[in-house]
């Protein structure tokens, strides 16, 4: 119970404030000699099996008899360093190396890694291999896992993308996927509540819902109890049929999960802690191709980093994403970041000076250009209703700077609303296609086999009325913020 708590208590239950003191000073007392109990060998035992909250009392209570110990110092250390209190460990692993203990590189050089500082980080794995060499003994598989991050780290800041980053909340981590704010024209975020009995999901688990309600996505674990993305489709007679694997090429030899799939069928999001990541999960995109998912890519940085990073979802709608990280390190809390994502990317040049500032989001709002103000578009977000059933606005077109239009008045250009009118004619044609191929694939999934050469034959429109629409959108921002810069 915290000390707070039990002064209030005490003192209400009559309890004066003497008697408080000696009662506390007891429990301490009791503290300090449950500490002394576990032995220093025991104490060991739990730091090997990786019980490091155990043993950091002991260690702690033992160093303040012995600080020149240069190998408590390094227990301490990697205690305080594995319950994320990574500034209090740096100088007890500074300590511990400068006194020759063979292991403390290895943990300075995750912390510097942690902190993108790339060739620090080699520095320390470059003295952990030497004294490794000079004991005989061999890198361990882990930490061999953390000089691949690196690398793959350092390959990732030739192609940081540049982004502009309108908002970031802290959020509990249980329920973080209820903050996000997605038109219904997305689909929807659920909990595992929403599948039916006997389904299977990871833990966690976030099921991704179509805007219809028939078909859903999720993770859940095979018979080795590894995660894999699983979906499923409504059927005719109500039932959802048996979930099936999603694709063999997205497990990455780790387990995927958070799944985001957009409108247009074909492009998927989703995170995996495989062996292509710069630590923890990292968000990986792929999209279907003629014989399923293609070959996932890892999206790089800012989106990943070497903490756990997942759930991005893009609203077409407001033209607004969003992903979760636990980059901060706050306890049971994530950051969601809400982004505007570009049609095409667009990375930093590699010898930016704050490269590495906009890579780890140093500060989202370095990310904005002069006099750019996002609070409308915030405020639209807010605003969304993902009960709503239809849209009623005339469209929903984001412009940069934050405008928002939502109806043909809106616009200053008439060239840029006839180019509109194109547009919204094409997503017309585009809805159309992307409801029939739905309904195909449903036929496929029932074991009508007919239809596979006009999935195949709509899937290649689709991909090429996607396009045209990014031109024609395109088109019709420049020509209206043509209009203001004149």
């Amino acid at each position: 119970m915290n000390c707070c708590y039990l002064w209030v208590y005490f003192l209400e239950s009559g309890m004066n404030a003497l008697s408080l003191k000696r009662y506390l000073a007891v429990i301490f007392l009791s503290v300090g000699i449950n500490a002394h109990a576990v032995s220093l060998d025991e104490a060991k035992e739990m730091y090997i099996a990786g019980d490091y909250a155990s043993a950091l009392p002991v260690f702690e209570s033992h160093l303040k008899k012995d600080p020149r110990n240069a190998s408590l110092n390094h227990w301490m250390g990697v205690c305080l360093l594995q319950s994320g209190q990574v500034g209090k460990a740096i100088p007890l692993l500074e300590y511990a190396d400068k006194k020759g203990i063979v292991e403390a590189p290895r943990y300075l050089a995750e912390i510097a890694y942690r902190d993108y500082r790339l060739d620090d980080a080699d520095s320390y794995m470059e003295r952990y291999r030497k004294a490794l060499d000079d004991a005989r003994k061999d890198m361990p598989e882990e930490v061999g896992y953390t000089v691949n991050c690196i690398n793959r780290m350092r390959t990732m800041f030739d192609r940081v993308e540049n982004i502009v980053i309108i908002d970031s909340i802290s959020v509990d981590r249980d329920s973080f996927f209820r903050y996000y704010r997605l038109a219904p024209e997305s689909g929807s975020l659920n909990s595992d509540e929403v599948l039916p009995d006997g389904f299977n999901a990871a833990i966690p688990a976030v099921v991704y819902m179509t805007e219809d309600k028939s078909s859903m996505i999720w993770s859940a674990p095979d018979s080795l109890e590894n995660y894999m993305l699983v979906s499923s489709s409504l059927l005719a007679d109500g039932q959802w049929e048996t979930p099936r694997l999603l694709g063999d090429a997205l497990n990455e030899g780790g387990d995927a999960n958070f799944p985001f799939l957009m409108s247009d069928g074909v492009t998927l999001y989703y995170a995996n802690d495989g062996e292509n990541t710069i630590g923890g999960y990292d968000i990986f995109i792929s999209r279907r191709g003629e014989d399923g998912f293609l070959q996932p890519q890892n999206i790089g940085m800012p989106y990943n980093s070497p903490y756990n990073d997942y759930m991005l979802a893009i609203d077409e709608v407001t033209g607004v994403g969003w992903w979760a990280t636990d980059r901060n390190c706050i306890d049971d809390k994530v950051t969601i970041y809400k982004f505007i994502p570009g049609e095409l990317r667009i990375n930093y040049p590699v010898d930016e000076p704050r490269l590495v500032d906009f890579a780890r989001v140093r500060s989202y709002r370095d990310t904005w250009s002069d006099g750019t103000d996002y609070s409308d578009l915030l405020r639209q977000i807010d605003n969304i209703d993902p009960t709503r059933k239809k849209q009623s606005d005339d469209f929903r077109l984001a412009l940069p700077g934050g405008r928002i239009y939502t109806s043909w008045d809106d616009f200053s250009n008439e060239q840029a609303r006839l180019m509109m009118e194109r547009y919204m004619a094409t997503m017309d044609d585009y809805e159309a296609d992307c409801k029939a191929l739905a309904t195909m694939r449903h036929r496929y999934a029932s074991g009508d086999d007919s239809c596979s050469n006009e999935i195949l034959s709509l899937e290649r429109k689709l991909l090429t009325s996607r396009e045209s629409l990014k031109q024609l959108k395109n088109e019709v921002i420049r020509l209206e913020t043509d209009y203001f810069t004149r």
